[in-house]
């Protein structure tokens, strides 16, 4: 074989191999680029639950910071919800029982607290909260209202 063959195959093998490479480096770029553009699709479209703290205190219930005993709570249909119950009567142990959401909680000392998380039904419609033990004056409503 000529020097001046073996020249044009050794550069144009060159050639084919700088190709390759590049299509597999271009190839690669596109397919990483795509995957982040895909990422924000995978992120959690869901918002964290919204937390509702109530307390007991003077026998009745009450929001954290309000001052209406055992006040009206509304809750969205579907909605995630946190409760965030503590007790701070001293002397009485109190529960929290919201009919109709399966929530009830132990009997709370002073000072003790607890967190129940739950999924506000789709139904709309009115379902009562109490203490057990002192249901009488420690009662409340949680209004389920439609989405909007």
């Amino acid at each position: 074989m000529s020097e001046w063959k073996w020249l044009r195959r050794s550069c144009a093998a060159r050639l084919i191999g700088g190709v390759r490479q590049v299509f597999t480096l271009g190839l690669a770029m596109a397919l990483v680029a795509g995957l982040l553009a895909l990422l924000p699709l995978t992120a959690s479209t869901e918002t964290d639950p919204r937390e509702i703290v109530i307390v007991a205190q003077d026998m009745a219930f009450y929001l954290s910071g309000g001052s209406e005993p055992n006040p009206r709570i509304r809750l969205t249909a579907g909605e995630e919800v946190r409760f965030n119950f503590s007790n701070l009567d001293y002397g009485f142990k109190h529960n929290l029982v919201i009919d109709g959401l399966g929530i009830e909680t132990a009997y709370l000392e002073a000072d003790e607290s607890t967190i129940i998380s739950v999924r506000a039904p789709k139904q709309v419609g009115h379902r009562p909260y109490i203490c057990f033990p002192h249901r009488a004056m420690m009662r409340g409503m949680i209004e389920v209202v439609a989405k909007d």
